[in-house]
């Protein structure tokens, strides 16, 4: 199970009225995240950009943000911090 007490999402200039949906196709995909055994506990996870396509659409752009964060939480298989 994957708890997150704190989400912040900065997204591009232009965004600003698809960032609720955005966020709420973020936490569906969350919670598909195929996540090991055991728990770990961040007290912060810091991502680099994520870049997509400029057409790519809401659901496309929460799974590339999505893909990043499980990068991130499975450092040993390619991800960013601990």
């Amino acid at each position: 199970m994957l708890r997150i007490d704190r989400l912040r999402l900065s997204l591009p200039a232009g965004f600003e009225r698809r960032a609720g949906r955005i966020a709420r196709l973020l936490g569906d995909e969350l919670a598909a995240l195929p996540l090991a055994a055991g728990e770990v506990r961040l007290d912060r996870l810091a991502l680099p950009p994520v870049d997509v396509a400029r057409g790519a659409s809401d659901r496309q752009v929460a799974g590339a943000v999505a893909a990043a964060v499980a990068a991130g939480l499975n450092p040993g298989r390619g991800g960013g911090q601990p």
